[in-house]
């Protein structure tokens, strides 16, 4: 697994294990289940947010490339654009 994709899994089951390490134990097992997967609906949820605001950012980075010209701006110019969104890891 990449990096990144394994940051997100222990992201997902952190939100799990913080479901499990404090769930009340008042309710019932079927409550206890759905807490557990309210927990990673959230996660996920929380997940797609952050990959929805990079995809903005590429498509802001890709848009200014576009308008970029050629006579005035060099491919080093749209490099830099691209580096301004791109994840270290990339």
């Amino acid at each position: 697994m990449s990096q990144p994709l394994d940051q997100r899994y222990i992201n997902i089951a952190r939100a799990c294990l913080n479901v499990l390490n404090n769930v009340n134990p008042a309710l019932n097992r079927d409550q206890q289940i759905s807490a557990v997967y309210d927990a990673i609906d959230a996660a996920i949820n929380d997940l797609y947010k952050q990959q929805e605001q990079q995809l903005g950012q590429a498509f802001t980075a890709l848009r200014a490339i576009t308008r970029l010209d050629p006579e005035k701006h060099s491919v080093e110019d749209a490099i830099a654009l691209a580096r301004q969104v791109l994840p270290a890891s990339h």
